[in-house]
């Protein structure tokens, strides 16, 4: 795999694992025509900005697990074991991160602009 069918104009249609009588031209996966083909124009640029969704999204994730484990919708031990080692040490991680930003915090009170996230 692949075998590719092309367009009049050279382009690649569509990918077949198998030879067929449309796609009897085999190119090797990594070939950059399959990638361009396999990933749509204007897919790369918005990679940077889905990584960073998916990161703000991971910690909903996580506020969303402490909100049902607080109101004991969800047990830490539903999770498997190696799930409950992930949160306990991002529960730590984030913990002792806090009390860095205590330390750093303004002491006027002030709002949280100044403290780190």
């Amino acid at each position: 795999m692949p075998f590719v069918k092309r367009d009049a104009v050279g382009r690649i249609v569509a990918l077949y694992r198998e030879r067929t009588d449309e796609a009897g031209e085999y190119i090797a996966a990594g070939h950059p025509e399959i990638a361009d083909f396999a990933e749509p124009e204007g897919a790369r640029s918005d990679r940077p900005s889905m990584l960073q969704s998916d990161l703000e999204m991971i910690r909903v994730y996580e506020d969303l697990i402490d909100i049902l484990i607080s109101k004991r919708i969800v047990v830490l031990t539903d999770f498997p074991t190696a799930a409950q080692e992930k949160l306990v040490r991002r529960k730590r991680l984030r913990s002792s991160l806090s009390s860095l930003t205590d330390v750093l915090a303004p002491e006027d009170g002030g709002g949280d602009e100044d403290v780190l996230p």
